[in-house]
């Protein structure tokens, strides 16, 4: 029987945050939920549920990078979403992203999110490349 043993593969944004936001263990990568904001400015993607989901998915896709990973690996995702509404928006953008054979997924409304300007928060597991 393998053992096997947990890798950060990123570490938080802001130092001293109680999460990884990837970590690896065994053949598989876990994605920490991830909202709509730019690395660079640091700002929450402005406009609609289509230009935070985009910008969702690009920060996601830099973690399975650095994973060895990438969308084509993806077997789980959980989205959270402040309005239901926006579902089939949302779920154009994130659709995006994938080819074939997307990964298995939940999607459940929530009240808010820990950001408060974002409308969706993705996390994801996928298996390393």
């Amino acid at each position: 029987m393998e053992t096997y043993r947990k890798e950060i593969i990123s570490k938080p944004a802001k130092p001293g945050m109680p999460y990884s936001p990837a970590v690896g263990c065994g053949p598989l990568v876990f994605i920490s939920g991830n909202v709509g904001r730019d690395p660079g400015s640091g700002e929450i993607a402005k406009g609609d549920i289509d230009s935070q989901t985009r910008q969702t998915m690009r920060n996601i896709a830099v973690h399975l990078e650095k994973a060895g990973s990438s969308f084509d690996q993806a077997v789980k995702a959980t989205i959270f979403i402040t309005d239901m509404d926006l579902f089939a928006d949302m779920n154009k953008a994130y659709s995006s992203f994938f080819s074939d054979d997307p990964p298995a997924r939940s999607c459940v409304e929530v009240v808010r999110l820990p950001d408060p300007e974002a409308l969706v928060e993705i996390e994801l597991i996928a298996l390393k490349s």
